[in-house]
């Protein structure tokens, strides 16, 4: 009978502090969802820079001698595209000139 009696004022003393169980078991939720969102962005971002690192080595990176060809490409072909520009700026310029009777 003394159990009974323990049980039933350990369930009265329970509900009588439910409510502030209810909010503290609240803040320890919070508290650990905050910490549970903290380790996975944690986890997350190291899991990037992992992905970054491998994928990083999957690259197949030119040679000095490929690229110093490809600049040598653009080069060329920025000076080309520049007279190109050039040419026909002078063309329009004279052609404008041309319609409107001036001189330079």
């Amino acid at each position: 009978m003394a159990d009974k009696e323990k049980k039933s004022g350990a369930k009265a003393a329970q509900a009588a502090a439910a409510p502030d169980n209810k909010k503290a078991a609240k803040k320890a939720d919070k508290v650990s969802d905050k910490a549970e969102k903290k380790g996975k962005k944690t986890k997350a971002v190291s899991r990037f820079f992992h992905d970054l690192k491998s994928e990083g080595k999957k690259v197949i990176w030119p040679t000095p001698h490929a690229v110093w060809k490809n600049v040598g490409i653009v080069v060329a072909m920025i000076a080309v595209v520049g007279v190109c520009v050039f040419g026909l700026d002078e063309a329009f310029t004279r052609l404008l000139h041309q319609f409107m009777n001036v001189a330079v």
